[in-house]
Parts: C-alpha cells; structure tokens; sequence
C-alpha cells in the first residue's frame, strides 16, 4: 500500500529529529514506532509466533516529549505494537500531549506516570513484569488496560481521569497490592469486568465515579481485603454480578452510590463480615438474589437503601449474624423468598422499613425485629422448618402481619411484647400458582382461638406480659368481637396466675372467669340461696325457725296462731336475704333459728350457714363489684 506523502513526510523529519537529538543510530523497531505513530492508519500488531524486539525506554520518553516531533504526530497518537521494553519507562511529571497506545508489548520493567499529564493511556493484549506507578496522573480521556498481565502493583492514587477507566480482562498477579484507586476522580465509569482477576487488594477509598462501577464477572482472591470501596461516590450503577468471586471481605462503608448496587449471582467467600455496606447510601435498589452466596456477615448496619432490597434465592451460611440491617432505612421492600437460606440470624434491629419484610418460601435460623417500624406488611408464609426458627418482634411497629398455621415458629420461639400492628391476617398455605401469579391463600377470618394458640408460642418468661394479649383484645373488640376479647383477656390472667399458689392460681383463675363474663357469679348465688332454702325449709319442717319479736314467739311457741299481721317464714326469701346484703325483705328480721331447740347441734349449723351466706354475699359482691370495674378499665 502506498504511503501518503505527508505521512512519509513527517516520518523522515521525526527520523531526522531522533538522530539529531536522541541517536544517530535508531532501532528498527523504532522507526517502525514513528511509521506507526505518523499515520492515520491503524496497524495490526504482529501474532505471537513473531519475536518482540527490544526497544529503548529513554526513546519511548523522548518520543512521547519531544515538543519538535510532536509536531508530527498523528491524532490518533503513539502506537507501539509488538515490542518489548527491557527497561522501566519513565514520564514522572511529564505532559505527554498524545494518546499512549501498547498493543501486544512487554514491560519488564514498571511503568512510570506519576504527576504525568496525558490525553489518553491504552494498553492491550500484553504484560507488564512489574506494575503501573501512575499516583496523580491526569488523563483528559480514558485509561484502557484491557487484557493484560500485571505482576506489579498497579497505583492511581488521586488519578484525575476524565475518561473511562476499564481493565476488562486484566490479570493483577500481585499478592498485596493489585489496584489502588484511592482518592481517584473518574468522569467516566470505571469496568473490571469480563474476566478481570487481582490476586491482591483492590481499593478505592475515597474514589469518585461519575458513571458505572462494574465488576462482573471478576475474579478476587486476595486474602483479607479482597476490595474496599470504603467512601467511593458512584453517580451511576455498582455492579458486583454475573458470577463474581471474592475470596476475601468486599468493603464499601460509608459509599455513596445514586444508582442500583447489584450483587446477583455474586459469591462472596470472605469471612466474618462478607459485605460492609454500613452506614452507605444507596439510591436505588440492592439485589442480593439469583445464586448469591455469601459465607460471611452482610453488615448493612445505619446503611440508607432508597428503593427495595431483594434476597430471593440467596444463600448465606457460616456466620451466626447472615445479616445485619441494624438501624438502617430502607424505603422500598425487604424479599426473603423464592429458597431465600440463612443458616444464621437476620437481624432488622432498629430499622426503618417504608414498604414490606416478605418472608416467603425461605429458610431461616430467626428474624429478629426488635424495635423495627415497618410502614408495611411482614409477611410470615411458606417458612421451612419453622419449629427450629425463631421470630422475635419485641417493641416492632408493623402495618399488618399476613402468616399462616403452617408457618408459626415453635413453642417458645415467637417473642411479641411490645409488638403494635394494624391487622392480623391468617392465610391458607400458598400454592405453586399462587406464588407464579403473585397472590396470596384464601385469608380466614380474625378468630381469638387461632391468635391464643399463637400467643400460647411465646416463651414462659414473656407469655405474661399484658401488652401481646391486650393488643389482640383489642383488635377482636374493634372488630365486634367482644366475646373473643373476653376469651383473650382471660387466657393472659391464667397464664399470670400460674406462678401463685395453688389456692391463689384457683382464685385468680376463677377470677379471670368472672370478669371475663361477670354474670357467672349469678351462678354462685342462685346456688347458694337454692341450697339456703333447702336447709331452712327443713329447719322449718323441724320447727326449729321461731319468730324474733317475743310476743310472736310466746304464741308460737304455744302452738297458737301468732296473728296475720306477723310475716310468714318463706326460706327462698330468708336465704336471699342472708346471700345477698343489699336485699331486705323482712325475713331475716322477724326469723330466727330457735335458741331453745333441742337438738343445739341443727341450731348450731344453722347460725354456722347464716353467717357464711353473710360472708359469701359480701365476697361475691365484692368480686363482681371489682371484675366489672377492671374490665371496663381494660
């Protein structure tokens, strides 16, 4: 192909340049350097079954700084193809007004660009021997190193990159440190993707990404700190997917993302804590869910999630805490369903939750909600094994809790006091379609028998306490209910009396049975007067009643009629009297058991019974007097 004659121009005045001001004798694959350089023509590099000749550093320096031969270059910069360069290249603090382009070229030296100042760096297909010293490079266009192998430490610290920044490809061999971003300012967005590998640390403290951060598909296996992103702003999308792998911890406290942060499919093999997010802020949503795995703590804790956490399907194993959500606020909603596997506790104490908590089709070790508000609904179904999992809602505020039967954790494994909530849903389990259409079981009516079986779940040292019950007396009352809110108030006095006495736990039962229904005390008086009458009525028959006035008796005792005037002993009169106090009707007044009855002994019983009917009656008007009082307090 015929070479244009301005190109063939500027390559013999940068010849001359070289010989005149670098050496007279140039390598010949540094004049094919100028070839390249001077054309508007991009080459193809030379395969690998081609030798790599060595070209020297210092004229790499002289190339890319010359001002004269500048003059010369191409648009479309220095391109070096197929080389290898034995020695370290040097631009510290050097403003390089090209594009630097390596494609298919060995460094077996580092290469050198601190404080340098260049318009674009690409490097392809090649390896550098030792690592990429570029603290506080500035770069009016993108970094490119795609493909390559890097034995070194590769350092952008405080980097100003007004490109993209991409290492699609990228191999960091370096055992300590692979990539260091700290401070870095990217206008562009920044790939470590599509097969990208560091043996060591990848870090970005402080980093600003005005677009994408992705990581797909790589591949970390440094120990420890496998990457930091601690404070990192991105104004895009973070993206930890596609079946990236972390051999150590993933660290992002205190990042600022305006985006999505998606880890689906993500494993992260990092152990005690897997995922810091703690106190980030996270405009859209964090997808935890497609195969992610995790054998560390997801620590979340004071973090702010602007849209919806999904976990459907992730597993989470070898930690006691799988998650922790402690203090945090998330406006949209939490979804552990769809096989959602946590072998240890999620932990939501003290979140801020503005949607729902779904736990559906999920395995848990335990929920623990402790003081949560969920303007939402938690939603408690489809739960494997649920007799070994716990679910704590002490102190939560909730919109409606939607569970069912099947699902209720085991004796002592359901914590309520303090739980405050809306509604009460009891559901039929749901089906494969209805989870296919996204609809729940048939619901049941709100019945106290099915919410005292469910209180009747919470440990022996809780299952006292008044406010569970009563906010669920409550709820049946609202709803007309008031015989079930009868039922419940009674089942929380017998549980509080279980700790007394056996006499006191019988009084206390019996209590609770009056003032769940006060009228059964009427019961116990119509008894009392039935048996009183009976005994009177005998005692009558055996003339052992006599009149109280002693003109009365004097007659009656003569066996004269004592006048019409004078009351006649009626027993159901006299043994109401003496039950209840209240009541006078003339009877216990003018009669009397017969002082001078023979045998004393029915004389003796009888003034015994009066008494106790005395006694009785003032009891039992005592007690109703306080069940009706303390059930229009309640």
């Amino acid at each position: 192909m015929a070479v244009p004659l301005i190109e063939e121009t500027r390559f013999r005045s940068i010849v001359g340049l070289a010989r005149a001001n670098f050496d007279p004798k140039l390598f010949e694959a540094e004049a094919r350097i100028i070839e390249h350089s001077v054309s508007s023509v991009d080459r193809e590099p030379l395969d690998d079954s081609h030798t790599k000749p060595n070209v020297r550093p210092s004229f790499l320096r002289w190339l890319a700084t010359d001002p004269e031969a500048a003059r010369f270059i191409d648009p479309k910069g220095i391109r070096v193809l197929s080389v290898t360069i034995p020695g370290q290249l040097d631009l510290n603090a050097c403003n390089v007004p090209h594009q630097l382009i390596f494609h298919k070229c060995v460094f077996m030296e580092d290469l050198c660009l601190a404080r340098a100042e260049v318009r674009m760096l690409g490097i392809a297909d090649g390896e550098i021997t030792k690592g990429i010293l570029a603290n506080g490079i500035t770069v009016h266009g993108p970094i490119l190193l795609r493909n390559l192998s890097i034995r070194g430490a590769t350092q952008l610290i405080g980097a100003q990159i007004e490109g993209n920044l991409e290492l699609r490809g990228t191999s960091l061999l370096s055992e300590r440190e692979g990539l260091i971003l700290d401070g870095a300012q990217i206008r562009g967005s920044a790939f470590l993707d599509c097969g990208f590998r560091s043996s060591g640390e990848v870090r970005l403290l402080n980093a600003r990404i005005g677009g994408d951060l992705g990581f797909d598909s790589a591949r970390l296996s440094g120990v420890g700190r496998a990457l930091s992103m601690d404070k990192v702003t991105v104004e895009g999308n973070l993206s930890l997917s596609h079946g990236f792998e972390s051999s150590g911890s993933v660290g992002a406290s205190g990042s600022r993302i305006r985006g999505d942060f998606d880890c689906s499919g993500a494993h992260l093999n990092g152990a005690d804590i897997a995922l810091n997010l703690a106190t980030a802020t996270i405009g859209g949503h964090l997808y935890l869910r497609d195969g992610f795995e995790s054998k560390g703590q997801l620590c979340l804790h004071s973090a702010q999630i602007g849209n919806s956490i999904a976990c459907s399907g992730a597993i989470l194993t070898h930690v006691a805490v799988a998650i922790t959500l402690e203090e945090a606020t998330v406006e949209g909603t939490i979804s552990l369903c769809e096989g959602f596997c946590s072998s240890g506790w999620v932990n939501l104490l003290g979140a801020n939750i503005g949607g729902g908590l779904v736990c559906d089709d999920a395995t848990l070790e335990a929920l623990y909600c402790v003081n949560m508000k969920l303007e939402g609904d938690l939603t408690w179904t489809g739960i494997h094994n649920p007799q070994k999992t716990s679910l704590c809602l002490n102190g939560a505020s909730i919109g409606n809790l939607r569970d069912e039967r099947e699902s209720w954790p085991g004796p002592g494994k359901l914590l309520v006091d303090g739980l405050i909530y809306k509604e009460l849903i009891l559901q039929q389990p749901r089906t494969q379609a209805n989870r296919q259409t996204n609809r729940y079981g048939k619901e049941s009516e709100v019945k106290a028998f099915d919410r005292i079986e469910w209180l009747n779940l919470q440990p022996e040292t809780d299952i006292t306490e008044p406010q569970p019950w009563m906010q669920l007396a409550h709820l049946l009352e609202a709803k007309g209910d008031n015989s079930g809110s009868k039922r419940v108030v009674f089942e929380m006095r017998r549980h509080r009396a279980k700790p007394s006495g056996p006499v006191s736990r019988w009084m206390q039962v019996r209590f609770a049975r009056l003032e769940q229904a006060p009228h059964r005390i009427a019961w116990y008086m119509l008894f009392l007067v039935l048996f009183g009458a009976c005994v009177f009525k005998y005692a009558e028959l055996k003339g052992a009643m006599a009149p109280t006035e002693q003109d009365a008796y004097i007659t009656w005792s003569q066996g004269e009629a004592y006048g019409a005037a004078y009351p006649r002993f009626n027993p159901v009169i006299y043994a109401l009297e003496n039950d209840l106090p209240l009541i006078r009707l003339g009877q216990d007044d003018k009669w009397a058991p017969d002082a001078n009855y023979r045998p004393s002994a029915l004389i003796k019983f009888l003034s015994w019974l009066r008494w106790f009917l005395i006694v009785a009656g003032w009891v039992q008007a005592t007690i109703l007097v306080s069940a009706i009082g303390s059930r229009f307090k309640t």
